[in-house]
């Protein structure tokens, strides 16, 4: 059965970086998939969705009306779909939401904000029932800070309902 991701944020949040790296490693781990990007290319800041499906079957239809995981990055998105799981960096949710102060944790623990979408997609990956696989991970990521950008998936990864819960409420 094919899986939905949508991914809401703005231009510099990494949206199309997280969905680029989760299609090649979906791809490299054998499965069908689809990404659509859709976003305003004259302005920093601006709108930046993408959607991600894969399957192991061919996919009959792109486009993503409703997600099984939504992750958003930004309240100025402007993406009206919803999805059976949300994910939102901290402040962003509604009730029910899952609340991740991604830009903190990649500042805090790996020294820039910039690997707070890396912890977002091994949070996206855990989610979506995907086996950790560093050697695909690896394959699929730009060279430059590698290590960090694996450490900071792994971390996204393992995160556990308690941490989550423990980190919102810290922040």
């Amino acid at each position: 059965m094919a899986t939905r991701i949508a991914l809401d944020g703005v231009g510099g949040q990494g949206v199309r970086l997280i969905a680029g790296i989760l299609g090649s490693l979906l791809a490299r781990m054998g499965k069908q998939v689809t990404v659509l990007l859709d976003y305003d290319s004259s302005v920093r800041g601006s709108m930046s969705d993408a959607f991600v499906i894969f399957d192991d079957v061919p996919i009959d239809n792109p486009v993503v009306e409703e997600a099984d995981i939504l992750l958003r990055l930004a309240d100025r998105g402007h993406l009206r779909i919803s999805g059976r799981k949300v994910v939102t960096d901290l402040g962003l949710g509604l009730p029910g939401d899952e609340q991740i102060p991604f830009a903190s944790l990649g500042s805090e623990r790996f020294g820039k904000e910039l690997f707070g979408n890396m912890i977002a997609l091994g949070r996206l990956l855990k989610l979506a029932g995907i086996d950790y696989d560093e050697e695909a991970i690896r394959s699929s990521l730009p060279r430059r800070y590698q290590d960090e950008n694996v450490a900071a998936i792994r971390f996204g990864y393992d995160l556990t309902e308690e941490e989550i819960a423990r980190l919102a409420a810290a922040a």
